[in-house]
């Protein structure tokens, strides 16, 4: 419930109505009234007295506490479905690290079927590496600088 407009249709007498106005209006929790009452009766104002001095600053400190209150809850709420979200990545992590090694491991029975499968001459011979004679080492050489002819212009002996 918004409290923008509270005050309009209630104008109680004493600072007590007020909070307990308030209190209905905004709903907020006895703890916070409790210390809203506290506060005055601390600086040695009865909450009997005349409000009218109190009453933006009152409306004011019941607004604030809703709109924190507010923001708590949606915080909450946020944070709650961030740890499902979490939840659920850990999941999809755990589930995809399964698979992970399941194609693994069939991949490696599949290797070692195929290893017995093969031929008595390539089983027993492990390729080994290839050789191709000669030098394969790279040349390096310095850089070559590469002399244009010039060629003599129309009025030079040609």
């Amino acid at each position: 419930m918004s409290t923008e407009n509270f005050t309009i249709n209630v104008q109680p007498t004493s600072i007590e109505d007020h909070i307990e106005c308030l209190a209905r209006l905004t709903g907020a929790p006895h703890t916070f009234i409790d210390q809203v009452r506290s506060l005055f009766t601390s600086k040695g104002i009865p909450l009997d007295s005349e409000a009218s001095p109190f009453i933006e600053a009152l409306d004011e400190a019941f607004r604030r506490e809703e709109h924190i209150r507010a923001s708590s809850h949606t915080a909450q709420y946020q944070l709650a479905k961030l740890r499902e979200n979490f939840r659920n990545v850990g999941k999809a992590y755990v589930n995809q690290l399964s698979q992970q090694r399941q194609l693994h491991s069939s991949l490696q029975h599949q290797s070692q079927r195929l290893r017995k499968k093969r031929p008595a001459r390539q089983t027993g011979q492990e390729m080994g590496p290839i050789v191709i004679k000669g030098d394969h080492r790279s040349f390096v050489t310095a850089p070559v600088k590469e002399q244009i002819t010039m060629v003599p212009g129309p009025k030079e002996r040609q």
